[in-house]
């Protein structure tokens, strides 16, 4: 195996002092005539008045050149809430629009976590007449108390909907507050929709301390859900319309026999530990615990429900991060004497190279560590920069992780990624038992690329749908396969850069990111996708008709 690597990275070293002479072309400076407006108005939803003083964003989706950055433009509504932005470069991009006191908004967008429309510029195009209407926030008030109603002091309440992350249709957090001394909370900022409130006693401790009483109590606070569940299965929807101030929205913590976590970091007296349900990402879980260790190095964890969990120990030494992770099952019984010992992170390094050819810049090219399972919370450095072909990522914590070559020149796919002798391109890259041999990857030319229209039922462009390629199904784990543009005012999409290969192409009306990666969502439409096949350095043309937003499971469903 040393033998194959030292081969490999001969070759690419060689590779790499090629002289780099292909640098990409410097766009021709575009004509004044040839520049484009874009003029529309912006009103409150609920009213029709004008919303004065509203910043207004355009902005480029993609780069004039590798490592360049998209071009970007700004406006601010004037008293009638009418906008122009001028000498604005040909291109694509997408107008968003936010003020205070209103919900976020991309034009073209049917609803939240969903894309704006993309706006296709031509040379001289000049848009008239957009309309965005921004929905006013909606709020919700109310009391957190105990089971003899009194107030809750600095209990976490939070709004969740059903969205999708890491491909799984899962409860998240849109908004969130803190009660205060009183127990009242109040979250704003809200998109008019349903939602499920919950709420938890804080129970995160900064400063460690351990129960030392005699006979701990043996049911605690939980967390519960409106009206008092918690079960969120068993969990009431809250409905709010724009700029509805709901009121009186109060939650009794339930209590239920829980049990104590205790254990020890050897050696620290300084150190971080989270605790958070197997599987839920710790800044996402309301479930999850921080708490610090005493001067011992003991922490422990109280009110805890049965269940499976991640527990795990952070602290920093000489400007790096010591880090260890168990799993943890509680029974019907407490957990006691878990032993952290903490461990530095691994330093990862390797090479990029150009496959054949004359080799283009790689000046804009860098690398991103995105984790397996983005479920607890990442320490140490996940990315770094490629100079003379080579990049370092010092202090990686334990875990398996994917590379993303993020950056590339035009027209380049990333052919493989190999850590020693080993592909590690889709399967991932083991840190878990330290580190491993130097990564090589090989960016190769000939990009496939995807233009086509989306019509709907009338065969009209269908503007503002979602495009998804989705790969062949042994390559559907691999989020990084997917590729998803948004159709401009014409109905037309591009995809670019596009790895050979079998793919399905679908064409959603209105779909929620990231609900395409889940198998039981996509299973449906399979017959409604267009196979179609990817050779290097095709240009494939295609037209797809659009799935129909009422048509689509799931796609507004809250339960």
């Amino acid at each position: 195996m040393k033998l194959v690597t030292c081969f490999l990275l001969s070759a690419l070293a060689l590779l790499a002092q090629q002289p780099q002479a292909n640098q990409p072309p410097t766009p021709p400076e575009t004509k004044p005539e040839d520049l484009c407006t874009i003029e529309g108005q912006v009103t409150n939803a609920a009213t029709g008045a004008p919303v004065r003083k509203a910043e207004i964003n355009l902005r480029g989706t993609e780069r004039a050149t590798a490592g360049t950055m998209p071009a970007s433009y700004t406006a601010a509504a004037d008293a009638g809430g009418k906008f122009t932005i001028k000498d604005i470069e040909p291109g694509k991009y997408r107008l968003s629009v936010q003020h205070s006191g209103f919900v976020n908004l991309q034009y073209g967008a049917r609803g939240p976590n969903r894309p704006g429309t993309t706006l296709s510029l031509g040379a001289s195009q000049r848009m008239k007449d957009l309309s965005l209407r921004l929905a006013p926030q909606a709020v919700i008030t109310g009391r957190i108390v105990d089971d003899k109603n009194e107030p809750v002091a600095s209990a976490s309440v939070r709004t969740m909907r059903y969205s999708y992350q890491m491909g799984k249709r899962q409860l998240l957090p849109t908004g969130s507050a803190v009660t205060n001394d009183l127990g009242e909370y109040r979250i704003h900022s809200l998109a008019p929709g349903r939602y499920y409130l919950v709420a938890r006693e804080n129970t995160d401790n900064w400063e460690a301390t351990v129960d030392a009483s005699a006979n701990p109590a043996p049911e605690g606070y939980v967390t519960t859900y409106y009206p008092g569940s918690v079960d969120p299965t068993t969990a009431a929807l809250i409905e709010v319309g724009p700029g509805v101030q709901l009121r009186g929205v109060n939650i009794t913590l339930a209590k239920a026999r829980t049990f104590r976590v205790r254990g020890r970091v050897e050696g620290r007296h300084d150190a971080n530990v989270s605790f958070y349900p197997r599987g839920q990402a710790r800044w996402l879980s309301i479930d999850g615990r921080d708490h610090t260790t005493d001067q011992k190095g003991n922490f422990e964890i109280d009110d805890v429900l049965p269940g499976t969990y991640t527990l795990s120990a952070t602290a920093w030494a000489d400007q790096k991060t010591l880090s260890a992770r168990q799993e943890v099952d509680v029974g019907e019984d407490n957990v006691d004497n878990i032993i952290f010992v903490l461990g530095s992170g691994s330093e990862l390094s390797g090479r990029v190279a150009v496959e054949s050819g004359s080799a283009p810049s790689l000046d804009s090219v860098g690398v991103l560590l995105r984790p397996q399972e983005q479920t607890g919370i990442m320490y140490g450095s996940l990315s770094g920069q490629v100079h003379d072909g080579a990049f370092t990522i010092s202090d990686v914590a334990s875990g398996i992780y994917h590379l993303q070559v993020m950056g590339r020149p035009d027209g380049y796919w990333v052919k493989s990624i190999r850590m020693g002798d080993q592909d590690v391109k889709t399967a991932g890259i083991d840190l878990t038992r330290g580190p491993g041999d130097p990564l090589t990857v090989i960016l190769a030319p000939n990009a496939g690329q995807i233009d086509g229209a989306v019509m709907n039922e009338r065969q009209q462009a269908a503007a503002g749908s979602t495009v998804v390629l989705v790969p062949e199904p042994k390559l559907r784990e691999y989020q990084d396969a997917f590729k998803t543009t948004v159709s401009d005012q014409n109905g037309r999409f591009s995809l670019k850069n596009l790895e050979p290969g079998d793919y399905k192409l679908f064409a959603w009306e209105d779909v929620e990111y990231g609900a395409y990666m889940d198998p039981d969502f996509l299973r449906p439409w399979e017959d409604r996708g267009q196979s179609i096949s990817v050779q290097e350095g095709s240009h494939e043309s295609v037209q797809l008709n659009v799935i129909p937003a009422d048509s689509a499971p799931g796609a507004q469903k809250d339960k």
